[in-house]
């Protein structure tokens, strides 16, 4: 009788711990279940991610650079005054040509290309239809507010001599960028940059 006990017990025990690792395992499963990830992201208990650089959302679904250069990326502009400031040379013969003031009808155009790279784009300054700087950059630090962005040192415009870097921001409805231009010249001031809240068109 005992051992007809024991080995009821023993029967129970096995079955319960194989009941319990069979409903553990069908569980992490079904955890994903109905779960849609996009963009390439895998489910994982039930989340999606990690999301790529350039993208967000509980299921990975925001392409960040979409809500700023069109659907398509075909591009988007944002317009607004350029603030120009330039640094002393301390000569005053050389400093009188440079006088620090603003400019209207000034444009930032972010647009990107149909690559995998979802936070590359491409930024376009143009100051009075004249275009200033096309450069490569990378948006980070991207959450429902906007997106920040470096501009690495490029040469500006067509004949410019100065070598153009900075920092930005960008959301769905305005824009900021602050650029230095440092000359190649010696006698040409470094000129610092300020377009603020430019909006979007």
């Amino acid at each position: 009788m005992k051992l007809i006990k024991h080995v009821t017990l023993g029967t129970i025990v096995v079955l319960s711990v194989l009941f319990a690792i069979s409903n553990t395992t069908s569980c992490s499963k079904d955890a994903c279940k109905g779960v849609t990830c996009l963009n390439g992201a895998k489910c994982s208990g039930g989340l999606c991610g990690p999301c790529d650089s350039g993208i967000g959302g509980t299921n990975c679904q925001i392409v960040y650079r979409q809500l700023y250069g069109g659907l398509d990326g075909s591009g988007q502009t944002y317009t607004g005054n350029a603030v120009i400031d330039y640094s002393h040379l301390d000569s005053l013969a050389l400093d009188s040509g440079y006088i620090n003031h603003t400019d209207g009808n000034n444009t930032l155009e972010f647009s990107f290309g149909h690559d995998s790279t979802f936070a590359l784009m491409q930024l376009v300054w143009k100051d009075q239809g004249t275009q200033m700087l096309s450069t490569n950059i990378t948006i980070s630090n991207n959450s429902s507010t906007g997106s920040t962005f470096a501009i690495p040192a490029t040469q500006g415009g067509p004949g410019d001599s100065f070598m153009v870097s900075g920092t930005g921001n960008v959301n769905s409805t305005n824009a900021s960028v602050s650029l230095t231009a440092v000359p190649v010249h010696t006698t040409t001031p470094t000129i610092y940059i300020t377009l603020s809240n430019c909006t979007r068109q």
